[in-house]
């Protein structure tokens, strides 16, 4: 990107390379010869160079206030309040740009003194740095916005990794549960004679008499045992004075079982 874009017609080249060298000898990149790389299109790469500068120094002669291109640069130039028009001839400016003060150097003969030629070099200071600062403050907002959006990005995954560490408590608390749960195992069945006919007030205990349920009615049982899973073996014995007592030895084939007892009658 060139500090200074020069407009001017091609048929003044030779002039106007003189100006060029003399605002790069004062510190300023120039774009100004247009020699146009080869595969690019001349118009595009004008225009890129053109919305790139920071200053447009448009050069007013017979020639250039005659030609559309010129008027086209020194318009967009305008239109951005970058332009620094020159008098390289002593012609009338084209109406759309009288309005802005251009330097005189159609006397100017080279000499690095000329008043006009520093009149040219305080307005190009003036609009160089207005856009540096302008860029500057351009660039500090896009910076601004950039780490704002980073600390957003930050806060989100923050609050991500906390929420999945929220779900992975909830998760292993259920699971928790879940093989908490998976340690109960219920014992159902049926008390009966051996002539089929269903006993009830049958007190059927495990491993002692921690668990116990008794049968209703129709003789059924119905046992919930925890702290037993599959694999596990248990010891159900039968209570009941009008019965024999019953011990059953059971390995938890799964967490529902079925277990039957015929008991025979106390004999006096």
């Amino acid at each position: 990107m060139a500090d200074i874009f020069i407009s001017y017609s091609s048929e003044d080249k030779t002039r106007v390379k003189a100006i060029a060298e003399a605002l790069e000898n004062n510190g300023w990149t120039v774009w100004w010869d247009r020699q146009i790389p080869v595969g690019q299109r001349f118009d595009t790469v004008i225009e890129q160079e053109l919305n790139k500068a920071r200053c447009v120094i448009v050069i007013w002669t017979q020639r250039s206030v005659n030609s559309e291109w010129v008027k086209n640069e020194a318009s967009e130039a305008a239109q951005r309040n970058i332009l620094a028009p020159v008098l390289l001839e002593d012609v009338k400016i084209p109406l759309a740009f009288r309005r802005i003060e251009a330097a005189q150097l159609y006397t100017w003969k080279g000499e690095t003194d000329h008043p006009e030629l520093e009149i040219l070099f305080s307005a190009v200071t003036a609009i160089v740095d207005s856009r540096v600062a302008t860029d500057t403050a351009i660039t500090g907002n896009v910076q601004n916005t950039l780490k704002a959006k980073i600390t957003q990005r930050k806060k989100h995954i923050l609050l991500t990794i906390a929420g999945l560490g929220v779900l992975l408590v909830i998760l292993g608390f259920f699971f928790f549960s879940r093989q908490q749960g998976s340690r109960v195992v219920h014992i159902t069945g049926q008390v009966k004679t051996a002539a089929e006919i269903p006993v009830k007030g049958v007190e059927v205990n495990a491993d002692g008499t921690r668990f116990f349920a008794t049968t209703i009615t129709n003789g059924t049982y119905n046992l919930t045992l925890e702290n037993y899973t599959v694999g596990d073996e248990v010891t159900l014995t039968t209570s009941n004075k009008g019965f024999e007592d019953k011990t059953i030895a059971v390995k938890i084939s799964d967490k529902e079982m079925k277990v039957d007892f015929v008991l025979n009658p106390v004999t006096r």
